[in-house]
């Protein structure tokens, strides 16, 4: 079958699905580069075709949810209760997120795309559905159907079948589907683009690798143009400032230096040590000399002991506020923890040369990760606040001792929320900071204790308690969710050392 292109153009994805899982990976190694070309097409329509019927079953799901919040709804207005402020595509999504490894916030996107075309754009789902239109080219037209009005999307779907659309490219769909849209609403196209602007973002996510970071903006056409003036401008001045500098590489510095120069900038680090228990003022800490490598000061320089930095200690035996901007156990400092010391080999040992925990990389929240040498870096700013804290050795997870009141003081608040680092609801990524602190056990029953509280984002603190989920915690902070089908998933707290975890 795979002999040729030809051959596999217009042949049902199910008959290519049956013949692809029968060959080998010795089998594909062997081929010509016209037969793996023909494979490799043959792939390709089967994964569209799957990825319709996926979408077909993601839209039943939240059909179903639907069903289920209307008569919830009925039900409680029949008994005098307040209804259930959930939708059914947040349920759906909740259900689906931990399944598919994904953010609750991305599954409700997904969600409503899927619906969208199995709905209102079924054209488009049966070309997909017969492998002829894959999922990034769908994703293409629904994304620019969200600016046609939502009771002219079978115009807007028309427009863009028209003349056929199984030979296009990608950014020339795109290009056509944002066309169709505009001509299906021509008055209204002012109206979505006011709407937009209220929408607009900058978004930031890790970089290519660590140490990088990307941030993507989303903003009116003409404030882009006058800052992409005046960054291409500077970058212009230090382009010919320095012969061989990338063009790109100098937009990078001149976007920074614009933004640093207009802004008022402090950096709190928590330095996080992996300790079963620590007294009071047995945790040092020694701001190393002024570099750019990551060898640790020498514990017996009578010079490094002065440098000691007492505003970094808290007497209240590791009782510190969560970091705001990084959380670092770098090498390029020297920490004396009731007998243990760093060596210069960036690793935390004990006497007796057990490992503590290798300082390789600071993971950031949202942003990626700090090499070392940032991170000493940032240390060695005078300016950077620098806070101590002791985690748990078993599971990386930071440690307090807390209160009993109902409401968590900010000490508990704090350490809670650098404990979780985002809401613990299986794969939701809201930051920990954004969410609402949660009872595991309900007050009076449970204590208003770390090992009793989590950090919950609005929605899933909903789900809690009124969508059916379950939750468990035991003493490291280790979550155990139930979903009202009985399935079962695990969230852990944030891990500051990259300890494995188990399946």
């Amino acid at each position: 079958m795979f002999e040729s292109v030809g051959a596999v153009v217009g042949v049902d994805p199910a008959v290519l699905a049956a013949v692809l899982f029968a060959v080998t990976d010795e089998d594909i190694a062997a081929l010509t580069v016209g037969q793996a070309e023909a494979l490799t097409l043959a792939a390709e329509r089967v994964m569209a075709a799957v990825a319709a019927r996926q979408r077909s079953a993601i839209e039943t799901v939240a059909r179903r949810c639907e069903e289920r919040c209307e008569r919830e709804a009925a039900d409680a207005a029949a008994a005098g209760r307040r209804p259930l402020h959930l939708s059914g595509d947040q349920l759906a999504a909740g259900s689906l997120a931990p399944l598919l490894h994904v953010s609750p916030r991305t599954m409700v996107t997904r969600v409503d795309r899927a619906r969208r075309v199995v709905c209102s754009l079924p054209g488009v789902q049966a070309l997909a559905w017969s492998g002829a239109l894959e999922a990034y080219r769908v994703d293409a037209v629904v994304g620019e159907s969200l600016a046609a009005p939502t009771d002219r999307l079978h115009e807007f779907e028309a427009r863009v079948l028209e003349g056929g659309i199984t030979g296009l490219p990608c950014a020339a769909l795109r290009a056509r589907a944002r066309r169709c849209a505009d001509r299906c609403a021509p008055l209204e196209a002012g109206q979505a683009c006011e709407q937009a602007r209220t929408r607009r973002e900058v978004r930031v996510r890790p970089g290519e690798c660590s140490g990088m970071t990307r941030l993507v903006a989303d903003l009116p056409t003409s404030t882009a143009l006058r800052l992409w003036g005046a960054v291409d401008a500077l970058a212009a001045e230090y382009a010919r400032a320095q012969p061989g500098l990338l063009m790109g590489a100098a937009r990078a510095d001149a976007l920074a230096d614009l933004v640093e120069a207009n802004a008022t900038i402090s950096t709190s680090i928590e330095l996080v040590t992996p300790v079963q228990a620590h007294a009071p003022g047995s945790l040092r800490v020694f701001r190393p000399a002024a570099s750019t490598d990551c060898l640790a000061p020498d514990p017996s320089d009578p010079a490094a002991a002065s440098s000691a930095d007492p505003a970094t200690t808290d007497p209240a035996a590791g009782d510190t506020s969560a970091a705001d901007t990084a959380t670092a156990a770098p090498a390029g400092w020297f920490v004396d923890v009731g007998g243990c010391q760093e060596l210069d080999d960036g690793i935390l040992h004990d006497h007796d040369g057990e490992l503590w925990f290798v300082s390789a990389h600071t993971e950031v929240p949202s942003l990626g990760s700090l090499l070392p040498a940032d991170v000493v870096a940032l240390l060695s700013d005078p300016d950077t606040a620098v806070r101590v804290a002791g985690s748990d050795p078993a599971t990386g997870a930071v440690r307090w001792q807390d209160p009993d009141t109902y409401r968590p003081g900010a000490r508990t608040a704090r350490a809670v929320r650098s404990r979780d680092g985002t809401c613990r609801f299986p794969g939701c990524a809201t930051a920990a900071r954004r969410c609402q602190l949660d009872h595991v056990i309900r007050h009076p029953d449970g204590p208003t204790q770390v090992t009793n509280l989590q950090t919950l984002c609005a929605t899933h603190h909903a789900f809690k308690h009124h969508a059916g989920w379950r939750v468990q915690m035991d003493p490291h902070g280790i979550c155990t969710w139930t979903a009202p089908d009985g399935r079962t998933h695990t969230t852990w707290p944030a891990d500051r050392h990259s300890y494995p975890r188990a399946a």
